[in-house]
């Protein structure tokens, strides 16, 4: 889509079309991005984190940091993890990557650890 844009077949508003939730959700919950932002190159990108599942109850399709997402990993298995890279000043955003959240037994000091299927969320 961004070289679409680029090539001037689409404009901005149509790469830049976050709502205002997942923009208040970025600035409040997000966390700064190691890039800019592709579009408007602002340093302000950032990356989200929502969950949702249908036993989650109210919880589902809202925006958590991954300390609170172990959290209720612990207390509810199995729900859906959206990385999402927004940037708040042109409101482009990018789903970066769909994890299943889940406790499984682990090492170290913590004892557990949340599997996608190959990484830890929030690395």
């Amino acid at each position: 889509m961004l070289a679409q844009w680029r090539s001037g077949a689409i404009t901005a508003d149509t790469v830049c079309d976050a709502d205002f939730l997942l923009v208040t959700a970025a600035k409040f919950h997000g966390v700064p991005s190691q890039s800019p932002c592709p579009v408007c190159e602002s340093s302000n990108l950032r990356v989200v984190l929502w969950i949702f599942g249908e036993h989650l109850g109210r919880m589902s399709g809202t925006a958590r940091d991954l300390s609170e997402i172990e959290h209720i990993a612990q207390q509810r298995d199995g729900f859906i993890v959206h990385t999402v890279e927004v940037c708040p000043d042109c409101k482009w955003n990018h789903l970066l990557q769909a994890a299943t959240a889940r406790w499984q037994p682990g090492t170290g000091t913590t004892g557990r650890t949340i599997d996608n299927g190959s990484d830890k969320l929030g690395e």
